[in-house]
């Protein structure tokens, strides 16, 4: 007969044998599931980005530069995806972020006040500075600076700061002039027109100024829409921002009220027959303000270094009716309101890199940011985009000096970066639904300033209920 125990142990060790390997093979299955997990994390194998604006060959030099700083990334694709507008950019962008499939990182514009703000990923301190930042960006990237309170181990208050994303340069506005026309440049907004009174009929103060009804050009054109005058409601932007309004939610204030009228007093400074064969040519040969200044009908115009562009487009199609030359093209800082010192403001206005809430890289992201923060990454960035400012003060000094452009060596990017005039970002709400609605309203005859000011505030408030809140769904925002 078998002894009893014997068996007993043999079945003890035979089920402990066999739990052993159960156990083994079990860790061995979650080791091998969470490994790939891992690698993912540290070195995606595609990172994604995506642009407005700026050509995504230009980056080509910037993404070797991070790979050279993080060398873990050294087989990443870094994939740049470049969109033509802010409008185009914006509503794909809000697509893919619905549906949980947004690019790593995208640019956000300064002016937009929440929408695609809300869904990104701030950068914390450990990854960029917040006192290295404030130190060495512009100040017009203070916004940029978020605090939060929270508590710490003891239960005290602390401030903790984030950054919301990295910018890599700025527009600023200024004036573009034709040199045969307007030798100097004003500092007032008051003064430009001046010299179109004729001297003989000269006023002396509290006199009625006579126009000059000889002269074929207009010193400057501001009263018309965007279809006309590029960039039209950033101009209007800046005489906001010169009449301390700095936002669209201040739009009911009566010093708005003043900037839309300055914007709209040029009219009165050339002679109506001049204006009248200048917006009828512009209407009939579908031309822009920018058509009419490199063909010498108009004197003066307003924007971004940029403008550049538009002004060379212009010249190409004006063929031989350009009377614009190289030498005559220059540049001045933008007028303003007031002599005081204390009072004079431009309009700032930038894009910045920034870290969607859905990336799945997150920490390749984040180490990304932490390359385009860095002065070497700015340096390539300004050369393969010169129409932009530096946005760090260690190159504002040596930009100063320098033309935009080697063609029109006049064109200096000092006339868009004075370190005395406050700089400073307006807050559209939305861009482009600001910018959509002033672009159709500017002109609009049946509108007071005070109506167009206040229907722009009711917009934009509209599709923020849409668009943000996701609430009000059944209310139609629309331009009247």
């Amino acid at each position: 007969m078998p002894d009893i125990s014997s068996l007993s142990k043999n079945k003890i060790i035979f089920f402990a044998v066999t739990g052993v390997m159960l156990l083994a093979l079990i860790i061995g299955i979650s080791l091998l599931g969470s490994a790939p997990s891992k690698i993912q994390t540290q070195a995606p194998k595609e990172l994604t980005v995506w642009v407005v604006g700026d050509e995504s060959a230009g980056f080509s030099d910037i993404i070797t530069g991070f790979k050279n700083r993080y060398p873990d990334y050294k087989n990443t694709d870094v994939k740049v995806t470049k969109f033509g507008n802010y409008v185009d950019y914006e509503k794909t962008l809000l697509t893919v972020l619905g549906d949980g499939n947004s690019p790593d990182i995208f640019v956000v514009n300064s002016s937009d006040g929440g929408l695609l703000e809300s869904k990104i990923l701030a950068i914390p301190s450990s990854i960029v500075n917040p006192d290295d930042f404030s130190k060495n960006f512009n100040k017009v990237f203070d916004d940029l600076v978020i605090e939060n309170k929270e508590k710490d181990t003891s239960g005290a208050d602390k401030t903790v700061s984030w950054i919301k994303g990295i910018p890599l340069g700025y527009q600023a506005m200024g004036i573009f002039y034709n040199w045969k026309l307007v030798k100097t440049v004003p500092h007032l907004w008051s003064e430009i027109g001046r010299n179109s009174v004729n001297a003989d009929n000269a006023a002396e103060d509290g006199e009625t100024q006579m126009v000059d009804d000889s002269r074929d050009y207009a010193d400057m054109m501001l009263w018309l829409d965007g279809r006309y005058i590029p960039g039209a409601s950033d101009i209007l932007s800046l005489f906001l921002l010169q009449n301390n309004i700095p936002s669209y939610e201040k739009l009911t204030d009566a010093n708005a009220n003043n900037a839309i009228m300055s914007y709209f007093s040029f009219s009165g400074k050339t002679s109506v027959s001049t204006l009248a064969h200048i917006e009828s040519t512009m209407r009939d040969l579908n031309l822009t303000t920018v058509d009419m200044f490199v063909r010498g009908k108009i004197a003066m115009v307003i924007g971004f270094p940029s403008l550049l562009r538009e002004i060379e487009y212009a010249i190409k199609r004006a063929g031989s009716e350009n009377v614009l030359s190289s030498v005559a093209l220059r540049t001045s800082e933008i007028p303003q309101t007031s002599l005081d010192p204390k009072d004079a403001v431009n309009l700032g206005e930038y894009n910045y890199f920034a870290l969607s809430k859905t990336s799945l890289h997150p920490q390749a992201g984040y180490s990304f940011l932490a390359y385009l923060a860095s002065g070497e990454a700015e340096e390539k960035y300004l050369q393969n985009f010169p129409m932009y400012l530096p946005a760090q003060r260690l190159r504002e000094e040596s930009k100063m000096s320098e033309s935009i452009s080697k063609e029109y060596t006049r064109v200096k990017y000092r006339s868009f970066m004075n370190s005395e005039v406050s700089l400073q970002a307006f807050g559209k709400g939305l861009k482009n639904e600001y910018d959509s609605y002033f672009m159709r309203v500017l002109w609009n005859i049946q509108k007071t300033p005070k109506d167009m000011l206040l229907d722009a505030i009711k917009y934009i408030d509209c599709n923020k209920k849409h668009l943000i809140d996701v609430t009000a769904l059944d209310e139609e925002c629309r331009i009247e």
